[in-house]
């Protein structure tokens, strides 16, 4: 039996309990009406009778008096629905009974509950006494009449009630209908079901708290499917154990890691897989169920060799905050620390590198000073000797005078090539005039030595202040770009471009050359485009090489400046 049902049958059974405790009332108060009206009519025709006989008026059965007795007795019986009897002496004088009426007569059990218990009322007067009994038919017949119309209309208003109070506790129930609904749809899991608004106020609070629930509880199921899929998607292994540190739950990385699948793995303890450093701290931590970040250990391969791991925990805690176990999660970091050891090596070769760079720059300056300050001498000295004596031997030893001219053009040859070198192993002019004046007097000697190249320099920006390394980086990079290109471009145009553009200096190479197929520089054993790059690295700078075959060589340099 549903709800509806149920409070329209409370509401009917208390209509039909307030229609009887009404017709009850009714009842008892005709009862006790029809007795009053009895008791009442019963004293008023005997009071009548004895008023009539009063005076000493002697009752005669042949005289007037007589005559008017039986008359008003008559009319009082009829009127007043009473049983009259007179007697005198000789017995009963005369007899009132009450008009029987021709109005339907009520029902047996209706008199029953009405029909008053009144003692007869028995009076004596001069020659005689009379004796009434009530007869209270018409009176329970008029209450029947009453009652039965009443009853009547109190029929028809419980029915109308009725039919009322069933439309309006189906009107109120409906939204608990739709609600019952909404809820079989959560059960099926259809949790994107809404309530909609409803005019009840108390109707519409629940609809509102109802579709806030199903939209947390959405949202919290979501998450919970997107958490599960993160947890089985994880590169991690993820491992959740109980309080013994038993595994009760793992993801494929965790099967995959500890080489078992989940079926295996499931009850075991986690610190009894073969864990080689921090034994003891794991299994305390675990029995403890603490919280640890990122505590080194290794596990065996199947293989051989060492795996090493980084191992976290947290308290697994339930809604009350009581701890039921520990979330656990291991990372493999064996490949990272091989990175890091190879970026380490790579970080001090390239150190070395600079070092031995730093050290060849200073002994190409040292070389270039002591070309310069004690072989130039020498040179400027054999030289300046030698004029001497072809100018004093020009006319009398010309033997003299050719020898000494044949030892000025030596070391004026010298001089060239010593200068030429000095130029190379460290350009002068860079530590004396800076970076501008050398990339000019450098590109002005290319262009001298490569009539059929056209070289091109573009300069702009702030490139006077520089340090020795950037300006030594620099220079170097575009030697070494310019001599590639005239060596193996075949190329008619090389551009040289240095600016500096907010703090970062850039430099672009280009060629117009039959080009090349970019390939890696470790494979190609190309030390002059490491050593470029190498460079540029050296300063916190970027290195890209761009070409193809037909197509030219570009070299486009970036360098903070900011760099130390």
């Amino acid at each position: 039996m549903n709800l509806r049902v149920k409070v329209n049958l409370f509401f009917a059974a208390l209509l039909l309990l307030s229609l009887l405790v009404s017709t009850s009332v009714l009842i008892s108060n005709a009862r006790h009406s029809v007795e009053a009206d009895m008791e009442e009519t019963m004293s008023a025709a005997a009071q009548l009778i004895t008023v009539s006989l009063s005076g000493g008026v002697a009752l005669d059965r042949e005289g007037g008096m007589y005559q008017h007795l039986h008359d008003l007795v008559i009319a009082l019986s009829e009127i007043r629905s009473l049983h009259i009897l007179l007697f005198d002496d000789d017995g009963l004088l005369f007899e009132g009974e009450p008009k029987v009426g021709t109005d339907e007569k009520p029902p047996e059990w209706f008199i029953d509950l009405l029909l008053p218990k009144v003692t007869p009322l028995t009076k004596h007067f001069g020659q005689g006494n009379m004796v009434i009994y009530a007869a209270p038919l018409q009176e329970i017949n008029e209450r029947w009449v009453d009652i039965r119309s009443i009853l009547a209309l109190g029929l028809v208003i419980f029915i109308f009630v009725g039919l009322i109070l069933y439309w309006g506790v189906g009107w109120v129930l409906k939204p608990l209908e739709r609600v019952l609904e909404a809820l079989s749809g959560f059960e099926r899991g259809n949790l994107h079901l809404r309530l909609p608004r409803f005019s009840m106020t108390e109707m519409d609070q629940i609809s509102q708290s109802f579709n806030q629930m199903g939209q947390t509880l959405q949202q919290s199921i979501e998450e919970n499917r997107r958490l599960a899929v993160l947890v089985q998607q994880s590169g991690d292994a993820i491992l959740s154990l109980d309080h013994a540190g038993h595994i009760v739950l793992c993801n494929p990385a965790a099967e995959k890691l500890l080489n078992n699948n989940a079926t295996s793995l499931l009850g075991n303890e986690l610190s009894s897989l073969g864990f080689e450093e921090n034994k003891k701290s794991i299994a305390a931590v675990l029995e403890k169920c603490e919280t640890i970040e990122n505590l080194e250990t290794s596990l065996p391969k199947d293989g051989g060799g060492m795996r090493s791991i980084l191992l976290s925990t947290v308290p697994l805690s339930d809604t009350d905050n009581v701890i039921r176990g520990v979330i656990c999660t291991l990372r493999d970091i064996t490949e990272h620390k091989q990175m890091e050891a190879a970026e380490n090596q790579l970080r001090e070769t390239r150190l070395l590198a600079q070092h031995m760079a730093d050290a060849q720059e200073g002994e190409r300056r040292h070389l270039a000073r002591e070309l310069h300050d004690e072989l130039g001498q020498c040179l400027t000295a054999i030289k300046t000797d030698a004029v001497l004596i072809r100018n004093r031997t020009e006319e009398t030893e010309p033997k003299v005078f050719t020898s000494a001219q044949a030892i000025i053009d030596v070391a004026s040859h010298i001089y060239d090539v010593v200068h030429n070198m000095i130029t190379r192993l460290r350009p002068s002019p860079l530590d004396d005039l800076g970076l501008i004046p050398t990339l000019e007097e450098s590109i002005s000697a290319w262009q001298q030595r490569q009539e059929d190249i056209n070289f091109t320099l573009s300069l702009s920006g702030e490139l006077n202040n520089l340090n020795e390394a950037m300006n030594m980086t620099i220079f170097r990079i575009v030697q070494e770009s310019i001599t590639n290109a005239v060596r193996h471009a075949a190329a008619s145009e090389i551009a040289v471009t240095v600016k500096n553009e907010d703090e970062l200096l850039i430099v672009d190479i280009k060629d117009d050359g039959k080009g090349m197929e970019v390939q890696d520089f470790h494979s190609d054993v190309d030390f002059g485009l490491l050593g470029m790059r190498e460079r540029a690295h050296s300063l916190g700078g970027e290195f890209k090489l761009t070409s193809a075959l037909g197509e030219g060589v570009s070299i486009h340099i970036t360098l903070p400046l900011g760099m130390n």
